[in-house]
């Protein structure tokens, strides 16, 4: 029996350490590898230099604040610069930032050149990664037009960026002019953006570039976290849309027109990257021009707002999606009703334990059965040490006398799995909560903190209070709930409690920044499981 205890414990910490592993397989981040291919007659062949890919060089050079035009609408506040003609800040009037109570900026960094809108222009692939032009502005009510030369004053460039009221997306277009004598040939990359920087610790994990390609009968997306600097990950398709997203976020661009562009994504190093869209060759004679319009979303990771414009495929829980979204679609129609989501993952958390309490009853009675037939199952393990298979022969007759199947207490629990991971990773990733507010947490989507008034050795002037709520319960469950065998050594029963105190721990510190109604999730979850175990214990077997 030692033995098994032993066994339970290296398992249980073998589950704990492998579980983002168990989590990576089941939500994996493909990484595509490089090629440069264009489609000819339903066949991909390769550009004038197979197998290379632009060497794009990181251009240098910062904002210049004095530079800047506001454009807004209902939605928010984009803040574009002369410098590249790009959007250097957004701000978002329908979320507010929890410490500041300011609204929500995604995007605010001076430093970073290739910005949405960002073009960079050049007469060939390695000659892609010039420092950034200096546009000339146009306020035309409500859209904004930006003009420069490129290519050594041959090339006239124009952005016009133009947004609805109430909406996240808009227009951007792109029209190059020739204004030489001479034909000008030429490729392009236009920006989607840099990675999103993390607003919380969390958020690291989530930052990705999304890359849809175009080709029928390839409609899965392709994801990109981690490229080392100096590093081009290339489609080896078109694409439809390119995107660089966090946990609620999401920049994207989508050309309008069926256009051959491929999506890009360059390396900048310490997790960071940006986002494009690379052209064909483009060739103009002289006076000759070329307009290319370009749906841009600047906006939240959520369904109802990306399903009208064909990017829904942006918001993904891996293969357990259908899942995860039935879950959300249950959270936000109990939020309809209750008008609040703390309330809200409680319910959900509640329906989803009595939907699957024939499954927790199996279990729980499996393992009473195990319980009862203890004493038995040690009398043969005494009496056959030196005959396994006699042991093993007896073993079998005793669970076939008493109706007891050895797996029947794991099996309805693995059942349940796939619905616990669906709603984890959907409370993780949703972005219906932010700015949701329960009792004394004022955002769902991000640790609860309460403020000291001293500063504490290692968790500074604020603690998480939800957690140790958490891990609260989890010690008055393991308490009362844990089976004790009969006939049990001392040595067993004291190796059982350790192990009853340190999981509470051990989850309380994977828990403790993860987002509050996540945690509040797992809280109630573990509460309703300790009342159904105590139910469950006075039930007598039949």
């Amino acid at each position: 029996m030692e033995k098994r205890v032993l066994i339970a414990i290296a398992l249980s910490f073998l589950v704990l350490g492998f579980y983002p592993v168990i989590l990576q397989k089941i939500y994996p981040n493909y990484k595509p590898g490089s090629g440069l291919y264009e489609k000819t007659a339903g066949k991909s062949r390769a550009l004038e230099t197979p197998g290379v890919t632009p060497a794009i060089s990181s251009p240098s050079g910062t904002y210049a604040v004095d530079q800047d035009f506001t454009l807004r609408n209902d939605k928010f506040s984009l803040v574009l610069n002369k410098k590249g003609g790009v959007i250097r800040e957004v701000s978002f009037f329908g979320y507010t930032d929890s410490e500041t109570k300011a609204p929500l900026k995604i995007l605010s960094d001076t430093s970073v050149v290739r910005s949405p809108g960002f073009l960079d222009i050049a007469s060939s692939l390695s000659g892609l990664g010039k420092p950034a032009g200096v546009y000339e502005i146009q306020d035309e009510a409500g859209r904004v037009r930006l003009s420069a030369a490129s290519l050594d004053g041959k090339l006239k460039t124009t952005k016009l960026y133009s947004f609805e009221n109430k909406k996240y997306h808009g227009r951007l277009t792109v029209r190059f002019q020739n204004t030489s004598d001479a034909p000008l040939e030429f490729y392009y990359c236009l920006y989607a953006g840099a990675s999103l920087p993390p607003r919380h610790s969390i958020d690291e994990q989530y930052i990705e570039a999304n890359i849809f390609p175009a080709e029928e009968g390839k409609n899965q997306i392709q994801h990109v976290k981690e490229t080392k600097a100096g590093k081009t990950v290339q489609s080896r398709h078109f694409v439809d849309w390119v995107a660089t997203k966090d946990r609620h976020f999401s920049i994207i661009l989508k050309p309008v027109s069926k256009s051959a562009f491929k999506g890009l994504v360059q390396g900048l190093g310490s997790h960071r990257f940006d986002v494009s869209l690379l052209s064909e060759k483009v060739s103009l004679p002289p006076g000759g021009w070329l307009e290319s319009e370009f749906l841009m979303y600047i906006g939240p990771n959520e369904i109802e707002e990306l399903l009208p414009l064909g990017l829904d495929p942006l918001v993904n829980f891996g293969k357990l999606d259908m899942i995860g979204k039935a879950l959300v679609g249950g959270l936000e129609l109990l939020h309809s009703v209750f008008k609040n989501y703390g309330l809200s993952i409680i319910l959900l958390t509640f329906l989803i334990n009595l939907l699957l309490f024939p499954l927790t009853r199996a279990g729980y009675m499996s393992m009473k059965r195990m319980q009862v037939i203890q004493p038995q199952m040690a009398k043969v393990r005494e009496h056959n040490k030196k005959n396994p298979e006699k042991m093993n022969r007896e073993m079998m007759e005793l669970y076939k006398k008493h109706k007891v199947n050895p797996f029947g207490g794991c099996f309805p629990m693995l059942l349940q799995m796939p619905v616990f991971i669906a709603l984890y990773v959907a409370l993780s990733k949703s972005v219906i909560l932010v700015n949701s507010h329960f009792l004394w947490v004022n955002d769902l989507s991000s640790p609860d903190s309460v403020y000291l008034p001293v500063s504490l050795p290692f968790l500074g002037n604020k603690i998480h209070v939800l957690p140790l709520v958490m891990v609260a319960a989890m010690v008055i469950q393991q308490k009362f709930t844990q089976i004790k065998m009969e006939g049990q050594d001392p040595a067993m029963e004291t190796q059982q409690k350790m192990m009853a105190l340190m999981m509470p721990v051990i989850f309380g510190f994977i828990f403790y920044s993860m987002p509050s109604g996540l945690v509040l999730y797992w809280l109630t979850n573990t509460i309703l499981m300790s009342l159904y175990q105590l139910h469950l214990k006075k039930v007598t077997l039949t």
